[in-house]
């Protein structure tokens, strides 16, 4: 389906709008008078600036709505969406626009459907490519060089916007764009040899014309402006993202792409020396030196045979739960392997079940926790969806105990192991609720209770005088606490989560539930992006918060205390005026 729908895109973009309107509004071929071509340009100057506002709405939305649709209707259809796809069919309504079947494959220059297409796929660098058209019309009358200038922002726009452009998640994008510039400034090739020779037609606003002194005070105000935006945009690609609480001060010290798109879950190890990164697409597990300068240096890059889920560390082993890739997860189980801190694997893989979906170690190292959800992932064969503990000093490991969970609706998601190791609180999708597990007898779990998960609640932390436990966490609301500096209070702390709603991460006091503030997760080499945050580790022995995007970025904040601006028993209260200030 997603293929059949690129030649469908093609007839769409090679629909001659431009040709059809001058026949059926006055009876004139358009490919017969003035510059010959059948964009909205030629179009406007024969018949009427109304006719090029027609023209040009009409081939903007040829390119739009299929690169817009069509991989909606592919992804509804058929339940599964198909990467790059729009970029695909944005190339198609392009091509289909400036070499048309239905014309002998003599058609436009693609500037209005471009930019529709564009819209569609990147709508920040197709608006700032209109303002950088309409201004520079404004200024030349040029329409052809204010066409090729507009595609020059978009593409600074795309590139700056954009981590890593040549990584796979963005790859068919950066090439497109490129290619589609050099075929812009290619067919407006005899454009570009009448404006230098003076012949150019321009486009009149007024009867009577400014005299050429004008331009002489256009020319410093517009060098100008352009030094000032260049001056703004350097400093906004040196900018740090940066957030002041009490007692603690959060700075960006670090932005990598792992070259893999989208990256979810992290884990520190050896102290905080050492980072280990999820990239699911892709099947590997990304392992980075965290060095004195608090920079990442690529350790390791792990290939595995299936999909990582989760991933945890113990003083001297990293432990992944996979499943299995493609179809191959519906009829084959998961399974978990453990790795010593060079990424080099330690014992055979451990068959983890059905649909494993996530797995912690015990404090001691002695027991491994696995999330399988079997049948609720809809196959009613499938064993119950259960949390299995397995016993690490065995060889191989084994299963020791076993807990299901019986209720419709119920598919295991993420476990929280508290403080103690005692306890355990289970997200469980689709009945929408958290289980609160007895781990003190780990070859017995049992099931304490079970609460509602409300979809607009916050990750919050539950903490009695020997314990405490981190909950209602999803997989796509991930939560880490910070602890409080012992110059400030000896429990509590600052919850940092994601949460749908937000555009960064948010920061929330643990005891009074109150909001600290937001942090922003900057994108692209020029910071006017944003990155959508997947995936949170915390070290405290480095102070250091790692962030995994969906983008395939990695961020590494620095948590810095300030125990001088604020007393030893005031975080509360600071935490509640900041609150009543955010």
């Amino acid at each position: 389906m997603a293929i059949l729908t690129i030649p469908v895109a093609y007839l769409i973009g090679a629909i001659p709008f431009g040709y059809l309107t001058a026949l059926w509004a006055r009876g004139v071929d358009i490919r017969t008078v003035g510059s010959g071509n059948i964009g909205a340009t030629n179009v406007g100057r024969v018949l009427g600036f109304r006719f090029f506002v027609y023209v040009f709405l009409l081939d903007l939305a040829k390119g739009f709505l299929p690169t817009y649709l069509f991989p909606m209707a592919v992804a509804r259809f058929t339940g599964h969406a198909v990467p790059q796809l729009g970029v695909f069919v944005a190339l198609a309504t392009i091509m289909g626009h400036n070499f048309p079947i239905y014309l002998k494959f003599k058609g436009g220059k693609g500037v209005a459907t471009s930019l529709g297409a564009l819209l569609a796929l990147n709508w920040v660098a197709s608006l700032a490519a209109f303002v950088g058209f309409v201004l520079a019309l404004v200024v030349t009358r040029f329409v052809s060089f204010s066409s090729m200038l507009g595609g020059l922002v978009f593409l600074a726009v795309y590139f700056g916007r954009v981590d890593d452009p040549w990584n796979q998640e963005h790859l068919a994008m950066s090439v497109v764009t490129i290619g589609l510039f050099s075929l812009l400034v290619v067919r407006h090739r005899k454009n570009i040899v009448r404006i230098k020779q003076g012949t150019e037609p321009k486009v009149s606003f007024r009867k009577k014309h400014p005299s050429g002194r004008v331009a002489w005070v256009l020319i410093p105000i517009l060098a100008l402006v352009g030094a000032g935006a260049i001056y703004g945009l350097a400093a906004q690609a040196n900018r740090r993202s940066e957030l002041r609480l009490q007692p603690y001060d959060l700075t960006e010290v670090e932005r990598v792409g792992t070259g893999h798109q989208r990256t979810e879950r992290l884990a520190y190890a050896d102290h905080g020396k050492l980072l280990a990164v999820t990239c699911p697409r892709y099947n590997r597990v990304v392992l980075y030196h965290v060095t004195k300068a608090e920079q990442l240096e690529v350790a390791r890059d792990l290939e595995l045979e299936g999909k990582p889920v989760a991933v945890w560390t113990t003083r001297d082993r990293l432990y992944v739960l996979v499943r299995p890739s493609g179809d191959e997860r519906h009829v084959k189980p998961g399974w978990w392997r453990a790795f010593d801190l060079q990424g080099e694997p330690v014992g055979q893989p451990v068959p983890a079940g059905m649909y494993p979906d996530d797995l912690i170690v015990t404090a001691d190292g002695r027991h491994a926790l696995v999330l399988t959800s079997g049948r609720g992932e809809g196959d009613p064969k499938r064993p119950a969806p259960a949390l299995e503990v397995f016993d690490l000093g065995a060889t191989p490991p084994q299963v020791v105990g076993r807990l299901e969970f019986d209720q419709p609706g119920d598919d295991p998601a993420r476990i929280k192991l508290s403080a103690s190791g005692n306890y355990a609180a289970v997200t469980l999708l689709g009945s929408n609720q958290i289980a609160a597990v007895d781990l003190a007898n780990r070859e017995r779990p049992a099931l304490i209770s079970r609460s509602n998960l409300e979809q607009s609640e916050a990750p919050h932390l539950t903490e009695s005088k020997d314990d405490s436990i981190l909950t209602a966490t999803t997989p796509d609301r991930d939560a880490v606490v910070i602890p409080w500096p012992k110059t400030v209070a000896t429990r509590g702390g600052c919850i940092a989560c994601i949460l749908p709603q937000g555009a960064g991460l948010t920061l929330i006091d643990a005891a009074t539930r109150r909001l600290l503030g937001e942090f922003p997760l900057r994108a692209g080499s020029l910071n006017l992006g944003v990155a959508r945050p997947m995936g949170l580790a915390f070290s405290p022995e480095r102070g250091l918060l790692a962030v995994a995007t969906r983008s395939g970025s990695i961020h590494l904040i620095a948590v810095r205390d300030r125990p001088e601006n604020i007393g030893k028993h005031e975080h509360v209260a600071a935490s509640e005026h900041l609150g009543r200030r955010r």
